[in-house]
C-alpha cells in the first residue's frame, strides 16, 4: 500500500467536509423585531411534494397562494387552507 496515497485521500475528504460544512456557520440570524416587519408576497419559489389524486402518484407541486397548491403535471389544485 502506498502511504503518500493514502495520506492524499484523507487530505482531500477533510477539505472537501471543511468546504461544505464552513457554510452552515455563516448562516445569517434575523432578529426577533425584524421577523414581525418581513412580509411574504410571492409564493412562486416553494415547491412541496405532494399525493395528486389524478396522477395518483407523488408529485412535484408548486405553491400558488398560501396553503394551495398546483401540480405540475396536471395542474389540479390541492388546498390545504383551513375551512
Amino acid at each position: 500500500m502506498i502511504w503518500s496515497s493514502f495520506i492524499m485521500g484523507g487530505m482531500t475528504v477533510l477539505m472537501t467536509y471543511a468546504l461544505f460544512s464552513s457554510d452552515r456557520d455563516e448562516e445569517d440570524e434575523l432578529d426577533p423585531e425584524e421577523v414581525d416587519n418581513i412580509v411574504v408576497n410571492d409564493f412562486s419559489g416553494r415547491h412541496v411534494t405532494l399525493s395528486c389524486q389524478t396522477c395518483r402518484k407523488l408529485k412535484k407541486h408548486k405553491e400558488v397562494e398560501q396553503n394551495l397548491y398546483q401540480c405540475t403535471k396536471c395542474k389540479r389544485h390541492v388546498d390545504l387552507r383551513a375551512s
